[in-house]
Parts: structure tokens; C-alpha cells; sequence
């Protein structure tokens, strides 16, 4: 990271230097102090050079995650030699200079420098391919053993193939992830290569009956109405954590081969409409749409809906992958089970369920930058102590909608829904810092669902004395003192996940706490925490923007919690005066000050917050 001297430089030439070098969120940790002053007495100012770095493309530093199971790869030399080819690569196509398609991606991307386009396998699938020079695919999603080929030298292109919906694996993710039978499940991969339902249901060998009867439910389960929308759900936690494509007509027509209008209307198929839905929308005529749909069936080489659906996933998927500053391959397994509901208004509400289904239900709720998954030695402590970990993602954060109305209505609702989809009756409560308004919520709203309750470090309601000192408490009373600021800063830090920047805001805000420093030390901690926020923001930023809105607009404890009782907990570092006045009508409440102890609490000390758990 380039040094600096923050004292040669006003707060917003400070800014204005790191975000042209790409560290815009390190901006605001060397001019905080300058920055908290101006956001109290000149907030106008402030806003106008926050909007200002989110609109720069200097401070676009996405990162995305890819499943390595959905990807291939290849390098050729400028000649067309072929120097390195991963298994899946091979299996899929063979040789690159076998295939005419890959040939002229290779010749367009010696032009051009970066090409998108559809390759067709040796099974005659048509798939999402690029091809890059070498030095423009510093963060494209590959192996190291493609990375160390470039790193050779000479003038040579990178070929990536993108088709996630080939591996069977993802595809069993998905359907059990929507909570479907395995009948269900089975058909719903079938019809990801399948021209029909009849297909499809031979392939799996059971009657169209059976077949249609199976498809209905799944698509009730996963919210769809029709197969090809049941294909967009799946596909969507098939191609992993991403933004969107910033332009998904112009990347359908630079893939595609189609028009313009063609694109506006495959795209706009491709997000669940009818040619009808889609005609009304592009204020044209149905039989104009059905032609260029027709069109694009025909230059994609496919002809069933729902396989251009899955194309133009893939595309898309692709395209923001290729356009991002780092794309991270992997096929993380966080030991989970992640599940998805339906909820009112058509919302999709993630969770993970750690099981076993015998322990006793307990909520987990994630933090204001942490996501739905849980280390394993915290998981194993919970499990060991007979207790079901279960972590709901709360509105707008990572694979769950943003909320329709009130950001803490919402999130009650959903985790009702989730107990209801569970036929869980009762559940305890665990919510740690900017999730316990969330957690309070339900806890007030559906009182007889909950047995007790345990706070960990909880964010105090905005009316009470603030606490001095530190980066996210000065955030806080900033947003506090001037609500307009956490969108644009939330929308800022959205767009800076790229993983060196992530390690670094980490450690700056985890600096002044031993324990929590030593945490980040562990094996893996660091890369678990980089990963769980990047995923939480990849898609939105709504979720912690609309939560400390709720707190800015006055949020206080809400009276009618339910639970017999409630344990605030609370790391001795961060412990503050007042903490007895502030939580001290919850039912039956009683606290505890973890020595040593700081903000990650879960991760620093998992036997001991298994242990209070247990006994809180």
C-alpha cells in the first residue's frame, strides 16, 4: 500500500490522491478526524466528495466470488499454440485450435485486447466464453497454475469457459437450497439440459405426470411461475456472488451476435417475462418481440426458453466477472446448509442451517459485516452443547432481499417465516452489535416464539450518550448527526471488496483490541472474514444502509420482548458505563464482561459464548 503523508495533504486532497490510487476506504482512516469534523458542521460538503469517489471508476475495486466447479480455462500463445489447458477445459471443448469459435476469440482478443462470446462444447451446448490478453486479465477468475503460465512471458491470451449449470454438484446445492424433494430436485437438473418437460422426466424415468405434479411444486417453492423463471432462481445461486452486469443488453449483444433491440428484449426474458410481459414493458407490439426473440434463439443455437435463460445468466455472470478487479475461485463449503424461502411480496430470504435437526433451534444472527456463515470451532462448541445453529441473512445483506417498508419489520417477518418453513416452535436468541434492533424486533413482535435471549456487545439505541473514540463510532455519530451520509458511504465501501482492501479495513478496525487481533492471526480467520464481506455486499448495500437509517430515526428497545430471560454480553474492551440502563428491562436480564475480550467475540472465545449460550 503506497504511504502517505496525511499531513501534507487537507482531507479532501487526501481522499482525492487514494481514491486515484485505488484505496479510497483508506482515505478515510488517514482523514477521519478531519472527516468526523467536517460531517458534523459542514455535512453538505462532505456528501458531495463521498458522491463524488462512488462515481469515480477509481474507486470500483468489486470482487466477485465463482464456483471453480462452473469454470475452465486455457492459454494459448499469439500463434494459437496451446501451452496450458485445465481437465474441465479439455473435457469441455478439447483443443482451443480445434474450434473455429475459439480461434476468432483469439484473434479478436489479439486485436482488442478483451472478447466475449459463445463457444459450442463437444456436446453441443453453447457456453459463455471470453478470451483476454495476458495483461488485461489481472482479475479474472483462474487457477494459480494459468496464472504461473502468464507469468512466463511472451504474448498470450487467456480463455475462460463459464457453465456453472454443468456441474451437478451446484445444481444439488440449488434444489435443496429452495428445500426441494429429491424428485424435485432431480427434475430441476434434468431441465437445465433438457429440450422439454417430457425430456426431462425420461431422464429421470418417471411419467409426465409425475413429472408436471413435481415441477408445480418446485416452482412454488422457489416462487417462479413458469419453468424457465424455476431456471433464472436456480442459476442465480448457481453462478455465485457477484454484482450485476453493469449492462446486460450490451453484453448479451456482444456475446449473442444480437441487435440492440434483440438484446433489450432477451434480457428482459431472461428476468422471468412472458414475449407478452416483455412486449408491454418495451412498449411494442407481442409478434415484434416473439421475432427477436426468435432471432436470438437463432443466433444463440438454442430453442427452449429456458435455455436462453440459462445463457444469459451465465453471460452476464461472466461479463461482471471479467469486468470486476478480483474474482475469487472457489467451491467454499462453510459446513452449512443454505436455504431459501419465498417470502410476501415475492422476497428471497436466505439462512443456513447448521443442524442437527435434534438440537435445540437457535438463532445466530450475523453482524453489520459479517454474513450468514459461522467458523467451525464455534459451530462445533454450539453443536456440543446441543443447540441447532441457524443464521438468517437479514434484509438487503448478501443472498436475502432488501425489505419492503421497515427494514426491522421485515427482518421479524423473515425469521418467523424461516421457524415456520422449519416447523421450528420456539427458538432461542443470540445477536451480536447492529443485528439486536433486528433481533429485538422479533423478539417483540412474536414474544411466545422465544425462549431467552443473549445480547453480545449490542449496539445502544441513537438517544443514548454515544461512546468516544474509535473508527466506527465516529462513523456512527456521523450517520447519527447526518442520515444523508449512509447511503452514499454505504454504496462506497460496497464497491471497495476487493480482498487487499478488505484485510486492510479489517485490521485498522480491529486494531485496539488484543484478543480480536490474535483472532485475525488464527488459520483462515482472516480469509473467512474477507470472504463473508464480500459476499454480504456484493449484490447490495441496502441492508447496512436501511439498519443504521432504523438507528438514526431514533430505534429504541422495544417493550414486550418475550423470552424468560436475556444476558447481555459484552467484551471487557468494549464494555461501556450504563450498559445495566440502557438493556436493563429486558426480561429477567442479567450481564457478563468477557475479559480480554473485544468485538469477535464468536471467533476469539467460541467455547466460552457456547458455554453462556448454554447456560445464559
Amino acid at each position: 500500500m503506497p504511504s502517505l503523508k496525511t499531513a501534507e495533504r487537507s482531507w479532501p486532497e487526501t481522499l482525492a490522491y487514494r481514491t486515484a490510487e485505488g484505496w479510497p476506504t483508506q482515505a478515510l482512516f488517514d482523514a477521519w478526524p478531519s472527516l468526523e469534523t467536517t460531517a458534523l458542521h459542514e455535512p453538505e460538503r462532505l456528501a458531495v466528495v463521498l458522491s463524488e469517489i462512488v462515481a469515480s471508476p477509481a474507486a470500483a475495486a468489486f470482487a466477485t466470488h465463482a464456483p471453480a466447479s462452473g469454470l475452465v480455462s486455457a492459454v494459448v500463445s499469439a500463434d494459437g499454440q496451446t501451452l496450458y489447458t485445465d481437465r474441465g477445459f479439455r473435457d469441455w471443448f478439447g483443443v482451443p485450435s480445434d474450434t473455429p469459435a475459439f480461434r476468432r476469440l483469439i484473434r479478436l482478443a489479439l486485436k482488442n485486447g478483451q472478447v466475449s462470446g459463445l463457444v459450442e462444447a463437444r456436446d453441443g451446448d453453447a457456453i459463455a466464453c471470453c478470451a483476454g490478453l495476458a495483461e488485461m486479465t489481472a482479475g479474472w477468475p483462474m487457477p494459480e497454475a494459468c496464472r504461473t503460465m502468464l507469468r512466463d512471458g511472451g504474448r498470450r491470451v487467456v480463455l475462460l469457459g463459464f457453465s456453472p449449470s454443468r456441474s451437478s454438484e451446484l445444481t444439488q446445492r440449488a434444489a435443496e437450497a429452495y428445500g426441494l424433494t429429491p424428485l424435485e430436485a432431480r427434475l430441476a437438473e434434468a431441465l437445465l439440459d433438457s429440450p422439454n418437460l417430457e425430456a426431462a422426466a425420461a431422464q429421470i424415468g418417471v411419467g409426465r405426470e409425475t413429472a408436471r405434479e413435481a415441477l408445480k411444486k418446485a416452482m412454488r417453492k422457489a416462487g417462479a411461475k413458469r419453468s424457465p423463471e424455476l431456471v433464472r432462481k436456480m442459476m442465480d445461486l448457481i453462478c455465485g456472488d457477484h454484482p450485476p452486469s453493469p449492462d446486460i443488453e450490451a453484453t448479451l449483444a456482444a456475446s449473442f451476435g444480437a441487435t440492440p433491440a434483440e438484446s433489450r428484449a432477451a434480457a428482459a426474458f431472461a428476468r422471468g417475462l412472458t414475449a407478452r410481459e416483455v412486449a408491454a414493458d418495451l412498449g411494442v407490439k407481442e409478434a415484434t418481440v416473439r421475432g427477436q426473440l426468435k432471432a436470438v434463439f437463432a443466433k444463440t443455437g438454442v430453442n427452449k426458453a429456458k435455455d436462453l435463460v440459462r445463457l444469459s445468466v451465465e453471460t452476464s455472470s461472466l461479463a461482471a466477472m471479467i469486468s470486476n478487479a478480483e474474482s475469487v475461485v472457489s467451491d467454499h463449503d462453510p459446513g452449512g446448509r443454505l436455504r431459501v424461502l419465498v417470502a410476501p411480496g415475492e422476497r428471497r430470504v436466505a439462512f443456513t442451517d447448521y443442524g442437527p435437526r435434534s438440537g435445540q433451534a437457535l438463532f445466530v444472527l450475523h453482524g453489520q459485516a459479517t454474513g450468514r456463515n459461522l467458523t467451525r470451532p464455534f459451530v462445533a462448541a454450539l453443536q456440543a452443547k446441543g443447540f441447532r445453529p441457524i443464521v438468517p441473512q437479514r434484509p438487503g445483506f448478501g443472498l436475502t432481499d432488501p425489505a419492503i417498508g421497515d427494514i426491522l419489520e421485515t427482518a421479524a417477518a423473515d425469521m418467523a417465516a424461516i421457524l415456520d418453513a422449519l416447523k421450528i416452535p420456539r427458538v432461542i436468541m443470540l445477536a451480536r452489535d447492529g443485528a439486536v434492533a433486528a433481533g429485538l424486533t422479533f423478539a417483540a413482535r412474536y414474544p411466545l416464539r422465544v425462549i431467552r435471549g443473549i445480547v453480545v456487545n449490542g449496539k445502544w439505541p441513537a438517544h443514548e450518550r454515544l461512546a468516544a473514540g474509535g473508527m466506527m463510532n465516529s462513523i456512527f455519530r456521523a450517520f447519527l448527526a447526518n442520515p444523508d451520509l449512509i447511503g452514499v458511504f454505504s454504496e462506497m465501501l460496497r464497491r471497495q471488496t476487493r480482498s487487499d482492501l478488505v484485510r486492510t479495513t479489517l485490521r485498522n478496525s480491529l486494531k485496539d483490541n488484543l484478543a480480536d487481533r490474535e483472532a485475525l492471526e488464527q488459520p483462515g480467520i482472516l480469509d473467512y472474514m474477507v470472504r463473508e464481506a464480500q459476499a454480504m455486499s456484493a449484490r447490495s448495500c441496502r441492508g447496512f444502509a436501511d439498519e443504521h437509517a432504523a438507528y438514526a430515526r431514533g430505534w429504541r428497545v422495544p417493550e414486550g420482548i418475550g423470552g424468560e430471560r436475556w444476558l447481555v454480553v459484552e467484551g471487557a474492551t468494549l464494555a461501556l458505563e450504563g450498559v445495566e440502563r440502557v438493556f436493563g428491562d429486558l426480561p429477567n436480564a442479567s450481564f457478563v464482561k468477557m475479559p480480554r475480550a473485544g468485538l469477535m467475540l464468536y471467533i476469539s472465545h467460541p467455547r466460552e459464548m457456547a458455554e453462556l449460550v448454554a447456560t445464559g
